[in-house]
């Protein structure tokens, strides 16, 4: 089942042009990491928040997407604070529409 958000791929597409097939698969990759601890109902939705905030981070570099999703491994909270999403659960709507609408 495919838990990465079309706002997430989408995002992945514009930082990573040549690389959004593999960036998405890592984030993938990443929400079926997360489904095994605590998500009962496994929906894109449920972990868009995680994908955003690693996309966040890494912006357009590939160095910066690996360590964010190493550190989203060790502890997730600390990734959603990095990025400033964790003091709100719906912050990384605006960032992503904001991201979205920006011109490159």
């Amino acid at each position: 089942m495919n838990l990465v958000s079309d706002k997430s791929k989408a995002i992945a597409e514009k930082f990573f042009p040549n690389e959004s097939v593999s960036v998405v698969a890592q984030l993938q990759e990443y929400c079926e990491y997360l489904s095994e601890f605590f998500s009962e109902e496994k929906k894109p939705e449920t972990y868009e928040r995680f994908c955003l905030a690693i996309l966040k981070i890494a912006k357009t570099s590939n160095e910066k997407f690996s360590k964010a999703i190493e550190l989203g491994k060790t502890d997730y909270r600390d990734l959603l604070v990095s990025a400033g999403f964790g003091n709100s659960i719906t912050i990384h709507n605006d960032w992503a529409s904001k991201t979205l609408n920006e011109k490159t």
